[in-house]
C-alpha cells in the first residue's frame, strides 16, 4: 500500500475512532466507574491500535492513577470531595487542641530534579507543563503550571522559579491567566471545571467558580474590561463571565466539546471560538453564529474533530484553523474576511501531529497535543503543533519541522530539541514559548531555525511525576526513580541528578551491594541495567518476552545481590542479574503458578528471602520457600477487603506485613503472614492510601502510610495516626522508602519529585528548647492586624486556618525579627494559629472582631 493510501485510510478510520472516544467523556464526567470505562477504552483501542501517538499511553497513565484512587465501589472521588475532607481533618485537629500547644514536627526537604542532565536517556526533560501565562506589562514576569505540581512563577524569565500552590487542597493545573490590566491578579483553571483565584500574585488563593464537568483548558481574559471573561472546557463547552468569572454561561450549541477561544485582534467585539465546530461573535460575545465554511460538501468542507484557532495583529482578518480527525492532523483551514469563509490549505498525505520530521506517519495525539499561534507581526508567520513543532512561512501553504524529541535526532536535522507531546504554544514579545511534556521551552529568535532553536527554561521546576523509586542503604543515598514522561534518573551522592532512562520511568532499584549497578523499567516492563550510575545501559529481556502492567513490579533479593525477581503473569527469578543475553529470555525462570492477570505488586521478606507475598488486584498469594516447588503453587491469602495498592513487610518479622487498600478500612496489619488481619484505619483522613513501609531505626516499630495528601506514622500498640507533613506539599505520594544508613524517609510524588525526612524519633525529648509562652501574639483579640514576637531566632512559617479547617492564611520563611505584623483579611470569628521552625510547632487561638 503507498503512504498517501495509507493516510487517506487513517483518515477514513478517523472517523470511527472518534465515534468511539466515549470513554474520554465518561472520564470527566464523574458518573461511570473506573471498570465501565477500561471497557469502553479496550473497545476504542481495538479499532485505534495501541502503538506510540495513538493515546494508549495517555490512557494507561490514566487507568493506572485511576485503579490506585478508585474507593470500594469502583467510582473516583471528586476534588471537591477531597478538598472538603482536608479542611476537615485540619479542622479536627485544630479544635481538638487546647488553647495553645507545642510539637514535634517533619521537616522535609526536597532533592529534585529540577533540571536534566542527559547521559543515556532519550527524552531528557524535568515535568510537563499545560498551561503558561505571560504579563503583557513585564515579560519577565510569567506563570507556569503542572497537572500535578501546581502554578510557579518567574519574574526574571526563568531564571529563578517559586512555587506558589504547595498548601492548597488541589494542584492540578490546566490553564493559566494573568489579568491584562492588574498583573498581581491570577487565574488558574483545573479538572472539574474548578477555577481559582489570587489577587496577590500568587500569595494566597480562593476557588472562584465551578464551571461544570471537564477540564478547564484556557481562560480568556478582555484586557478593555477584566470582568468580561471567557473559558474552555473540553467536555463542557466555552463559556463567558461578565462579573469577573463567579457566575459562567454556555455560549454556544457545541456544548459538549470547548477547545480555544481568542479575540480578533484590534475589535474585542468579535471573538472565535472552536469546539468540534467554530464560532463566530459580532456582539463581544453575546450570541454566537455557527460557521460552516459555507459549503455544503467538498473539499473545504470542514470536519468534525476538534479545532484551534490562530489569529495575528499583523493582519486581523486573517484567521487560521486548525484541525484534527481522530487523533492525528486533520486539515488547515484560513480565512481572509475575520472567520465567515474559509479555504482549506492542500495538505494530503500530511500529518503534522505525529513523531516524523516529513510528515508521513500516522501517529498523533490530539486534541491533547495540539496548538496552533501566529507571529504578531507577520500574518504568514505560523506555528503548530502535536508531538513536535512546526513552522509555516507562507500562511500556512507549506510546513516545515522547527523540533525532534530526541537530542540527537534534532542536532542531526539542525533543528531545536524540544519535549515530546506539546501543549499549549504562546507567541508573545515576539518569542515562542512551549508548554510540553518535559517542561516550558523558548524560542528567543523564532524566526531563525537551527539546532539552537529551543532553549529549556525548566531549570528550577520541581515538577518531577515519580511512580516509583529505588534507595540505596548508605549514606550518602543513591536513588534511582522513574517518573511520567520522563524516564528514570539517579540521584548521586553528590546531590546532583543524571538521567538514563527514557520513555516512562517505572520501578527502579539500587544494588544493595554495589550502589554503581542501577535496575530500572519502562512501561509494560521492558528491564535495563547499568553498571556505572546511568552513564551507560544495557537492556535484560523479558521473560519470554512477556508485557507487563503499565507498572511491572521489579524486585532485588535481600541476600543475594545477583538474585532478581519480575512480575508478569507469574513471578520470575534470576540468578545471574538477568544477564543471559545471548539466549532472549531464557535467563528467568517461572517460580509461580499463572496467575490469570498480571501481578501489580509484590515483595520479599528482608529477614527471609523464601517468604514472598504478590498482590494481584483484590487478590493476594504467598510462598515460604522462594517459590522453588512448582508443585506446591502459592498459597491464597484473604482477610482483608479491596484492591492492594502497596505491600510492606518488616524488617526483622517476615510473618509481620501491612497492606494499603481502596477499602474504607485503608490499612490492614497481619502479624501471622496473612493469616488473619486487623484493620487500623483508626483516625486516618477518608484520603487515598497508596503507599507503606515499616520503619525499626529507633528500636520502636512504626508504620508510615502516603496517601493523596501526606505521610502519616502510627506508632506501636497506639490507636492515633499522626500527621508527618510540615514542609511536604499537597501532593500525591506514589511510593514510601526508609534508608536505614542515613534515618531519613524518602518519598516520590506525582507532580513535586523526590522528597526527604528524618524519621520519626520517639525518644527525642526537646522541643527546639522552647516554651508556648515564647511565642507572644498581640493584640489577641484583634481586629485581624497583629503581631507575633518569638524569642527563638528563626525563620518560620506561618499558616492561619478558620474552623472549617481552611488555609486562609500562609508564609514561608518569615524572618519575626524583621517584619512581626500580620494583616489578616477574614471575617469575624475564632481561628488556628500555626507557627513552625524546621523542627517544632507552636499552635494558638486567635480572634478576629
Amino acid at each position: 500500500m503507498n503512504k498517501p493510501t495509507l493516510i487517506l485510510l487513517t483518515y477514513l478510520l478517523s472517523f470511527l475512532y472518534a465515534e468511539s472516544q466515549d470513554y474520554l467523556k465518561m472520564i470527566n464526567s464523574e458518573e461511570f466507574t473506573v471498570q465501565e470505562i477500561q471497557n469502553a477504552a479496550q473497545e476504542y483501542f481495538d479499532i485505534r491500535g495501541t502503538e506510540r501517538g495513538t493515546g494508549f499511553k495517555s490512557y494507561k497513565r490514566w487507568e493506572y492513577n485511576a485503579l490506585r484512587m478508585q474507593d470500594e465501589n469502583g467510582f473516583l472521588k471528586s476534588s471537591t470531595y477531597y478538598i472538603n475532607e482536608l479542611e476537615r481533618y485540619n479542622s479536627e485537629i485544630n479544635n481538638s487542641s487546647k488553647l495553645s500547644r507545642a510539637s514535634l514536627v517533619s521537616n522535609w526537604e526536597q532533592l529534585g530534579p529540577t533540571s536534566w542532565n542527559q547521559t543515556s536517556g532519550w527524552n531528557p526533560g524535568v515535568g510537563r507543563i499545560t498551561s503558561i501565562a505571560i504579563d503583557t506589562k513585564d515579560a519577565d514576569h510569567i506563570i507556569v503550571g503542572s497537572p500535578g505540581g501546581g502554578v510557579w512563577k518567574t519574574t526574571d524569565s526563568g531564571a529563578n522559579w517559586s512555587v506558589l500552590t504547595d498548601n492548597l487542597s488541589n494542584i492540578r493545573v490546566f490553564a493559566l491567566a494573568i489579568d491584562p490590566v492588574n498583573s498581581s491578579v491570577y487565574y488558574w483553571g483545573s479538572t472539574s471545571g474548578v477555577i481559582y483565584k489570587s489577587t496577590e500574585a500568587g500569595s494566597t488563593w480562593n476557588q472562584l467558580a465551578d464551571t461544570g464537568n471537564g477540564t478547564v483548558n484556557k481562560i480568556l481574559i478582555n484586557p478593555n474590561d477584566p470582568n468580561k471573561m471567557f473559558c474552555s472546557s473540553q467536555y463542557h463547552g466555552v463559556l463567558k463571565s461578565t462579573d469577573g468569572g463567579v457566575n459562567w454561561d454556555s455560549i454556544h450549541s457545541d456544548s459538549n466539546t470547548g477547545f480555544d477561544v481568542e479575540f480578533k485582534p484590534g475589535d474585542l467585539s468579535v471573538v472565535y471560538a472552536s469546539g468540534n465546530n467554530f464560532f463566530k461573535s459580532t456582539d463581544s460575545g453575546q450570541t454566537f453564529s455557527k460557521i460552516t465554511n459555507n459549503v455544503v460538501s467538498g473539499a473545504n468542507s470542514f470536519n468534525s474533530g476538534p479545532k484551534m484557532i490562530g489569529v495575528s495583529a499583523a493582519k486581523p482578518e486573517v484567521v487560521y484553523l486548525l484541525e484534527a480527525s481522530g487523533s492525528v492532523f486533520g486539515g488547515f483551514h484560513k480565512s481572509t474576511d475575520s472567520g465567515d469563509n474559509f479555504t482549506k490549505l492542500n495538505h494530503v498525505s500530511k500529518n503534522y501531529f505525529g513523531y516524523s520530521s516529513t510528515a508521513d506517519d500516522s501517529s498523533g495525539q490530539a486534541p491533547r497535543d495540539m496548538d496552533i499561534v501566529v507571529n504578531s507581526n507577520d500574518e504568514n508567520d505560523v506555528h503548530i503543533a502535536g508531538i513536535l513543532s512546526w513552522r509555516s512561512t507562507d500562511g500556512g501553504v507549506s510546513f516545515n519541522i522547527t523540533s525532534q524529541w530526541i537530542p540527537q535526532t534534532a542536532a542531526g536535522e539542525n533543528i531545536g530539541y524540544c519535549h515530546a507531546d506539546i501543549d499549549i504554544m504562546i507567541y508573545q514579545n515576539n518569542k515562542l514559548y512551549i508548554g510540553s511534556d518535559g517542561g516550558i521551552f523558548v524560542a528567543n529568535n523564532p524566526l531563525t531555525v537551527n539546532s539552537t532553536y529551543y532553549t529549556d527554561l525548566t531549570p528550577g521546576l520541581g515538577i518531577r511525576q515519580f511512580y516509583r523509586i529505588g534507595t540505596s542503604q548508605t549514606n550518602p543515598v543513591i536513588v534511582s526513580g522513574g517518573a511520567q514522561d520522563n524516564g528514570t534518573s539517579v540521584y548521586r551522592a553528590d546531590k546532583t541528578w543524571v538521567d538514563w532512562l527514557g520513555a516512562d520511568g517505572m520501578e527502579s532499584f539500587v544494588d544493595h551491594s554495589d550502589s554503581n549497578i542501577l535496575y530500572g523499567t519502562s512501561q509494560f516492563g521492558s528491564l535495563y541495567k547499568s553498571f556505572n550510575q546511568g552513564q551507560s545501559r544495557i537492556g535484560i529481556p523479558s521473560p519470554n518476552n512477556k508485557s507487563g502492567n503499565w507498572i511491572t513490579p521489579f524486585e532485588q533479593d535481600p541476600t543475594d545481590s545477583n538474585t532478581i525477581y519480575s512480575g508478569y503473569d507469574k513471578i520470575y527469578k534470576s540468578t545471574n542479574g538477568g544477564e543471559n543475553l545471548s539466549s532472549k529470555g531464557q535467563s528467568w525462570v517461572s517460580i509461580s503458578q499463572d496467575f490469570g492477570s498480571n501481578v501489580n505488586h509484590f515483595k520479599i521478606a528482608p529477614s527471609d528471602n523464601d517468604v514472598i507475598y504478590v498482590a494481584v488486584g483484590s487478590n493476594m498469594y504467598k510462598t515460604t520457600s522462594g517459590g522453588g516447588s512448582l508443585i506446591a503453587p502459592w498459597s491464597s491469602v484473604s482477610g482483608f477487603s479491596g484492591s492492594i495498592n502497596s505491600i510492606a513487610i518488616h524488617p526483622t518479622d517476615p510473618n509481620k506485613l501491612a497492606i494499603a487498600t481502596n477499602s474504607s478500612e485503608k490499612v490492614y496489619i497481619s502479624t501471622d503472614g496473612g493469616s488473619s488481619w486487623t484493620a487500623i484505619r483508626h483516625d486516618l483522613p477518608s484520603f487515598a492510601a497508596l503507599a507503606v513501609v515499616w520503619d525499626t531505626t529507633y528500636n520502636e516499630d512504626i508504620l508510615y502510610i502516603g496517601m493523596n495528601y501526606g505521610v502519616y506514622y502510627l506508632r506501636e500498640n497506639t490507636t492515633s495516626w499522626t500527621a508527618y507533613t510540615t514542609g511536604l506539599p499537597n501532593v500525591s505520594i506514589s511510593e514510601l522508602e526508609v534508608n536505614f544508613a542515613d534515618k531519613k524517609l524518602y518519598s516520590a510524588t506525582y507532580g513535586r519529585g523526590l522528597w526527604s525526612v528524618d524519621l520519626f524519633d520517639p525518644t527525642t525529648s526537646g522541643l527546639d528548647d522552647f516554651k508556648i509562652s515564647d511565642l507572644e501574639v498581640s493584640p489577641n483579640p484583634s481586629t485581624g492586624v497583629f503581631s507575633l514576637d518569638w524569642k527563638l531566632n528563626k525563620l518560620v512559617t506561618i499558616k492561619i486556618f478558620d474552623t472549617l479547617g481552611k488555609l486562609v492564611f500562609y508564609e514561608k520563611n518569615r524572618d519575626l525579627s524583621q517584619n512581626s505584623e500580620i494583616e489578616l483579611q477574614a471575617p469575624n470569628g475564632l481561628y488556628f494559629l500555626k507557627v513552625n521552625t524546621s523542627q517544632s510547632e507552636i499552635t494558638k487561638k486567635l480572634i478576629v472582631k
